[in-house]
């Protein structure tokens, strides 16, 4: 059975479970995703990744900017008669009216063992945890945030060097690997959707470039994990004045100890955090020796 489908996604991670579905010939009839934003110096407008793909198949795709336009455009997703919504890594609340819309209701793949790591970053959060496995859920829609009930799950290590953009892909990749042989039982009413249980839920946030600021409290693990974690983005970063001062060295010129020094590559080597290279607010990247000659004394 091969159900009409309208997906709601924005992210690289959306981007694969729409293709792995459009290479097994489900009929995706629209697709839903945030709006171009600014990317880059000059902030030219960028299409997402899932917008970028449904216009090479040259699926229908609505932009909404929050809820309230999403709500608007529900008399156009009800017209195109969907069975099912497929949601992943799509970035907005959807209203529980517009998950009424399909018949048998909208299916989230969701790149963590649900119930832990709800919300915004669960890959980012199963890293700096030192998980050493994560998984991916495919999960049947409420009103609330990744509450609703469980259809399947999938188990992954996570490797040790493990980065959010090897995770993702990874995931991605088994999500809809999942979501594809989950659709057919589904819909034929195979499977008992189970509840979670959510006296053990936890929960994930949306990142900021100030969650890449090393508290130097912490110790070099997990400091290594924040590396892993927050790239490429909001990267890892220090002062310079506060590199100087965890060095026990002095600064060349006193004037520059509040620019930002981006940590680009580090390792851990028998406990002890090497940094291999850095980027100073301003500057090109350099290699940490480089550094403390020119900016320590």
């Amino acid at each position: 059975m091969r159900p009409k489908i309208v997906f709601f996604g924005t992210s690289l991670f959306g981007q694969i479970v729409l293709q792995k579905l459009l290479d097994k010939d489900f009929e995706v009839v629209a697709g839903v995703t945030q709006p171009d934003r600014p990317a880059g110096r000059e902030g030219q407008l960028v299409p997402s990744p899932v917008k970028t793909l449904a216009k090479e198949y040259k699926i229908k795709i609505f932009t909404p900017e929050n809820k309230l336009e999403l709500f608007a455009i529900s008399p156009k997703l009800l017209a195109k008669k969907a069975a099912l919504f497929v949601v992943a890594s799509y970035g907005l609340i959807i209203p529980a009216e517009t998950l009424a819309i399909p018949a048998r209701g909208a299916l989230n793949v969701h790149p963590s063992l649900l119930p832990k790591y709800r919300g915004a970053s669960p890959i980012q959060a199963a890293i700096l945890a030192g998980d050493l496995e994560t998984g991916v859920t495919i999960m049947l829609m409420d009103e609330q945030m990744d509450h609703g009930p469980i259809l399947a799950q999938e188990r992954i290590a996570l490797a040790p060097a493990e980065t959010t953009p090897s995770a993702t892909v990874k995931l991605a990749n088994l999500g809809a690997e999942l979501l594809i042989r989950t659709i057919p039982p589904y819909l034929f009413g195979k499977i008992t959707p189970l509840p979670q249980d959510h006296s053990q839920a936890t929960y994930t946030k949306l990142i900021t470039k100030e969650d890449g600021h090393i508290n130097w409290e912490q110790n070099n693990a997990q400091i290594e994990r924040m590396l892993r974690a927050y790239h490429p983005w909001p990267g890892v970063w220090t002062t310079v004045g506060e590199m100087a001062i965890q060095l026990d060295r002095e600064l060349r010129d006193p004037r520059k100890q509040n620019l930002r020094l981006k940590i680009l590559q580090a390792h851990l080597e028998n406990d002890t955090l090497s940094l291999d290279s850095i980027q100073v607010e301003g500057k090109s990247p350099i290699k940490f020796a480089d550094f403390s000659k020119g900016y320590l004394s």
